[in-house]
């Protein structure tokens, strides 16, 4: 891992809805190949914070930097940032009347202007990474729930994002699929990929990542590394919260 230069930093972050605060001066710093797991009850933040990083969400105060360079608000900027930084949702997003291979096309087609032959082998490939070779031809509605959100994180990755961020991508999944989109991560994981995961996937976070951020009511609480985070909580908050769901 590289510990010169941060690829993503962000800095006293606020976002308010009307006069619901909802992240209250958020700062950390990911670094390259980093796999950083934010974890926390409903409503601390979380899922707004990586729509903020997006740039889905825009801020009230505070700055993010992709690099050394800070992320702007406006709609050319946004464009280059989302080519930059993928995210992979709850809901599963693909195009209902497109095929698997077409969801996975269409981006880099239109948005990164590449041609069909320079895309196709890498979208092959991925589709082989994620399990889902035989299912490019296949509608999303033909697809399970697992098998939709394995295609909606090659859909991601076909960009060749710099880090890709994972809003709580199997909440929305049968117990039984969580472990094959659970496994494809871990993976991914392993590749070297810069990654923020949101996950209520206790032990899922703790075998993937380097370091665990807590949050709650829109502050960072507590981070580290999985061992101090599970193993040995400096808060009383995280002590709690982990009794509750471990």
């Amino acid at each position: 891992m590289e510990t010169n230069k941060p690829k993503l930093t962000i800095r006293n972050l606020h976002k308010r809805f009307g006069e619901l605060q909802i992240l209250r001066g958020v700062n950390f710093e990911v670094f390259s190949q980093e796999v950083i797991v934010i974890i926390g009850p409903s409503g601390s933040g979380k899922s707004t914070l990586l729509r903020c990083i997006n740039g889905l969400e825009g801020i009230n105060d505070g700055q993010i930097f992709i690099d050394e360079a800070v992320i702007e608000y406006t709609p050319a900027s946004l464009q280059k940032v989302r080519q930059r930084i993928g995210m992979v949702f709850q809901s599963y997003n693909l195009f209902p009347h497109l095929t698997v291979m077409e969801n996975l096309l269409l981006a880099p087609l239109k948005v990164q202007k590449k041609t069909k032959a320079e895309v196709l082998p890498r979208a092959e490939e991925l589709l082989k990474q994620v399990g889902m070779s035989d299912k490019a031809d296949s509608y999303p509605s033909q697809l399970s729930g697992g098998q939709q959100q394995r295609v909606a994180i090659a859909r991601s990755l076909v960009m060749n994002p710099e880090v890709i961020l994972f809003d709580e991508v199997t909440s929305a999944l049968d117990p039984e699929r969580v472990r094959d989109v659970l496994d494809v991560m871990k993976a991914l994981a392993h590749t070297g990929t810069t990654m923020i995961i949101v996950t209520h996937e206790m032990g899922f976070g703790r075998d993937v990542g380097d370091r665990i951020i807590f949050m709650d009511q829109g502050v960072i609480v507590e981070q580290g590394p999985p061992e101090q985070i599970f193993g040995n909580p400096q808060e009383e908050r995280t002590r709690q919260f982990l009794r509750n769901v471990m």
